[in-house]
């Protein structure tokens, strides 16, 4: 046998000395966070640039109204007051359908994230459009719900801040303004929650709603760190409060921050579903992506997964019980087998 020179020896690279096992995956989500972040990069940023296409008119929009912001709050606080509803009105009221594109095309980009996640095969362009049909129009109702929500937590927040200076200078509008951003905080927790659900579980939207607000507040502390941490860099720019750092925060959205921010959003979500829904009912969703989870192969969708009359897959725990179960699982790769 010849032996190999160094140009090919370095383009045509010996074969791994064993295959893929699953103890190779990480133990925790911690690790995983980074063990996608180190192996699978380009997938994950070419979702992030489909993910972006959808948020681009809330950025530009956000981009676009700057000089309205920096013009209002530079008034004395007596003139700015009076254009406050015009204002707020412009900036955050018209920006709520945009909420609703951008949440729909999320729908696509958490669909590819979860099957990333869980290891298993990737088709990007396939897999968004995959999530947008099966999850775009519920994605879509979240994002509207959550621009609605944001407008009002804003409106209530700036109010505040002129009313302090203008009328009231006392502790208790201080106070008002603290509550005020923990709803804000809670409003999006809970949000995040609904998304990451409606991405996997086929649910009714009250379903999806009062699932959420259970699994949100059953890790709370968890998870609001998680997602306040993911949330840091756009946090530390924005509250710097000139118009150059903000606009540096959206260029960070548009290039990069879109996709990677939500993963771990993502994992804590999935913390929560393993610890309270999966453990129980979905065996088969219990720690996918985790050297302690189960890793499906092709054997076991074809062999070993059940089906509703809908077409459907169900677990074995499931297909056993008499009960019927809140949350229908819903996995693209499983529904296309």
């Amino acid at each position: 046998m010849r032996k190999k020179g160094l140009v090919e020896r370095i383009v045509m690279r010996e074969p791994a000395s064993e295959d893929f096992s699953q103890s190779k995956l990480p133990e925790n989500r911690r690790k995983l966070f980074s063990y996608m972040l180190k192996n699978k990069f380009s997938k994950i940023y070419i979702n992030h640039l489909l993910t972006s296409l959808f948020f681009l008119p809330l950025i530009i929009w956000g981009v676009l109204t700057l000089s309205l912001s920096d013009w209002i709050f530079s008034l004395d606080p007596r003139e700015g007051i009076t254009h406050f509803v015009e204002y707020w009105f412009t900036v955050y009221v018209t920006a709520i359908p945009m909420w609703a594109l951008a949440f729909f095309g999320l729908s696509g980009g958490l669909n590819v994230i979860r099957k990333l996640a869980w290891s298993d095969p990737v088709i990007i362009k396939t897999d968004f459009l995959a999530g947008i049909k099966s999850s775009g129009r519920q994605m879509a109702l979240v994002g509207l719900l959550w621009g609605v929500a944001y407008a009002i937590m804003r409106y209530a927040f700036d109010w505040l801040g002129f009313y302090y200076q203008v009328f009231d200078s006392s502790y208790s509008v201080i106070f008002g303004s603290f509550i005020c951003i923990f709803l804000t905080v809670i409003l999006f927790g809970l949000t995040v929650y609904m998304a990451c659900m409606s991405c996997q579980y086929n649910v009714t939207f009250l379903q999806l709603a009062v699932g959420a607000f259970k699994l949100y507040f059953s890790d709370f502390f968890l998870a609001n760190g998680v997602i306040l941490a993911s949330l840091a860099p756009l946090f530390v720019l924005t509250l710097l409060g000139y118009a150059v750092t903000t606009l540096i925060a959206y260029l960070l959205l548009v290039f990069i921050l879109i996709g990677i921010m939500i993963i771990p959003m993502f994992l804590v979500c999935q913390h929560s579903f393993d610890r309270v829904i999966n453990i129980k009912d979905y065996p088969d969703y219990y720690g996918r992506g985790l050297s302690y989870g189960r890793y499906v192969t092709e054997a076991d969708d074809s062999s070993e997964r059940k089906f509703t009359e809908n077409g459907e897959a169900v677990s074995d725990a499931a297909s056993n019980s008499q009960v019927e179960n809140d949350f229908e699982r819903v996995s693209d790769d499983e529904n296309r087998s």
